[in-house]
């Protein structure tokens, strides 16, 4: 039944190299697009005008006010038992202040290395690595890993890389408002210095910064190709266009836009077979707490959303993996979908996160899921070059931009014409139950996040 399609979209994505042009534009020509400033918001525009040439059937920019964060001035010294001053980087929402405390030093963050230290760390600098605790049975994101430290009363926090390579890793340090006590980022390798400095003698440090919180107006910008008059279902594919502004935010998430652009311009001659509206958007604000995905799911309540796709780590390698949000019961079906596919390289299973822009759909009983890609043979950091200075264009590979684009549109085009979906919309109770029964519940009000079912999202 696909045959046809298929040809048609292979052959062109395989032979385009418009992806990679798309990807060096965007990153030369508008930097990260930190979230609510003036590139963010000239890279809408530029987006926009792509997804139009692309054969988008309608486009449009959906602006909603948000925090913002302006990065100033940010100090680090060592105290005792020596004085010296380390290099360091604020964490978005660090708020403005100084204080000065003892260091208190919990490794990768086992939930149990932050109970047996829950003493040692009120009134103290909490430093943490950004490494998955050993012999624990999830990874930790810095949200939790800072609200446990705040809990016991920590009054500053240290985001230290867990790889060497002397690059401190940035992220916001809470979700969509300003944090709590000074938050800041250290390398690996100055991490290990300020340990050995206070190898023998109690260690203190000073955490100086000055930054600002502001109220900021950013853009979502979305585009549409398919849909009947029979069918008022829409499958979503997204993926965030807003980076970290300490870098070119190339592979996060440039390379994710790049993905969903080519699919839509290799899904654009076929517009007229699509059942369902297919609905590409490139959230604005993720990095700073999903709030472009949020506003979107949030304010489009009403319709019916078959599938939300998320692009948020796609074009980065050859192995590939669809990673559903709490649909187990889906598995056997998208299974047998790329069996059909003949996709070798891509695999299927379900493991929520609540840390990228499917998040907010799956929240609130929307099936969702995630498609990823890593390049076959990598190690490191779980984030790679995400989130320092050198996620830049030089990582991305135009081969696995064609790739996975040809797998989105592939995958999407099967949805949006199948005459039933074995997807099923899911209650906030239901939702709430799987969260309960992963743990997220914890983490969610460690973050000072809601979780679904206890308010109305």
């Amino acid at each position: 039944m696909f045959a046809d399609v298929d040809r048609d979209i292979v052959a062109d994505l395989y032979l385009s190299r418009s992806g990679m042009e798309f990807l060096t534009q965007l990153v030369d020509g508008f930097g990260s697009r930190f979230g609510g400033s003036e590139e963010e918001r000239r890279a809408s525009e530029f987006i926009e005008e792509q997804f139009r040439q692309a054969g988008a059937d309608r486009t449009y920019r959906e602006s909603f006010t948000c925090p913002g964060w302006k990065r100033k001035s940010t100090a680090l010294t060592v105290t005792a038992p020596v004085d010296r001053g380390m290099d360091c980087i604020a964490l978005p929402y660090c708020p403005s202040g100084e204080v000065e405390a003892p260091l208190v030093y919990l490794g990768d963050g086992h939930p149990q290395t932050y109970e047996d230290r829950k003493e040692d760390m009120d009134g103290a600098i909490v430093m943490v690595t950004t490494a998955t605790p050993s012999f624990y049975h999830r990874t930790m994101h810095r949200g939790e890993k800072l609200g446990r430290a705040l809990e016991a009363g920590a009054v500053g926090f240290i985001w230290m890389r867990g790889e060497p390579g002397g690059l401190p890793e940035t992220g916001s340090a809470r979700f969509g408002r300003a944090c709590e006590v000074p938050a800041i980022s250290v390398s690996y390798e100055t991490g290990h210095e300020m340990l050995r400095l206070g190898s023998e003698d109690e260690l203190r440090v000073r955490i100086e910064s000055s930054n600002e919180v502001y109220e900021t107006t950013s853009y979502n910008v979305v585009a549409e190709i398919g849909g009947s008059e029979d069918s008022d279902e829409v499958i979503i594919v997204g993926g965030h266009y807003d980076g970290h502004d300490i870098s070119q935010s190339a592979a996060d998430n440039g390379a994710g836009v790049a993905v969903a652009l080519e699919a839509l311009r290799a899904l654009a001659p076929h517009a007229d077979s699509l059942d369902r509206t297919i609905r590409f958007v490139a959230f604005a604000q993720e990095e700073m707490g999903l709030m472009g995905s949020e506003y979107h799911a949030g304010q489009n309540e009403e319709e019916s959303v078959a599938f939300m796709l998320n692009l948020d780590g796609a074009g980065r390698g050859d192995r590939c993996q669809l990673v559903l949000q709490g649909w187990p019961e889906a598995v056997r079906f998208f299974n047998d979908m790329t069996h059909e596919m003949y996709e070798a390289d891509m695999s299927v299973g379900d493991s929520m996160s609540l840390y990228s822009d499917m998040y907010p759909f799956a929240r609130r009983g929307i099936p969702a899921a995630t498609l990823r890609s890593k390049r076959q043979g990598t190690s490191g950091a779980p984030r790679g070059w995400g989130h320092t200075y050198w996620d830049s264009l030089d990582k991305v590979n135009e081969r696995f931009l064609q790739m996975d684009a040809a797998r989105v549109a592939r995958i999407v085009a099967r949805l949006a014409s199948m005459d039933e979906l074995p997807l099923h919309q899911k209650t906030q109770k239901e939702m709430g139950e799987t969260i309960r029964e992963l743990g997220f519940d914890l983490v969610l009000r460690y973050e000072g996040r809601t979780v679904p079912g206890e308010e109305n999202c």
